[in-house]
């Protein structure tokens, strides 16, 4: 955990939005992935999309 903290990115919770999605790009799946795995990365970009296109 300890070695994985450094490579990091953090991000104050007073950022603005434009500041937040610079960092938080949509994820990929691969065919390998289980269901649960992609249903998930989905998830993660339908948040990115509606926080960094309006629809929060």
């Amino acid at each position: 955990m300890f070695a994985l903290s450094g490579c990091a990115m953090t991000i104050p919770m007073s950022a603005n939005d434009e500041a937040v999605c610079t960092v938080w790009r949509d994820v990929s799946w691969s065919k390998k992935d289980t269901d649960q795995t992609i249903v998930e990365v989905k998830q993660n970009n339908a948040r990115r999309d509606g926080w960094c296109h309006g629809a929060k």
